[in-house]
């Protein structure tokens, strides 16, 4: 079976790649604008990235009271590491 598509086909279909693209993408324009607010000025998207990481690593050292200390050392490790990331960006 041969399978042929015009240029229309083409461009609608990278059309809809785009408008899922730009879906998916919904979360993170939020969280930066949401941030942009918080400190008063725009904040770029890696700086939103590593401002979210940061918080997932916050989470990842305080929330998990039965972890063993290897995983929370190596949270702890990643929580600083971010943190400092944010420190050179800001």
């Amino acid at each position: 079976m041969t399978l042929e598509a015009n240029a229309l086909t083409e461009r609608g279909f990278a059309a809809q790649v785009r408008k899922i693209g730009y879906r998916l993408a919904a979360p993170q324009r939020l969280l930066r604008k949401y941030y942009s607010y918080v400190l008063g000025h725009d904040v770029s998207k890696a700086q939103a990235r590593t401002m979210t990481e940061a918080q997932l690593a916050f989470f990842a050292v305080t929330l998990p009271a039965d972890y063993p200390l290897t995983l929370r050392v190596l949270a702890c490790v990643w929580f600083v590491v971010t943190a400092k990331k944010l420190r050179i960006k800001s």
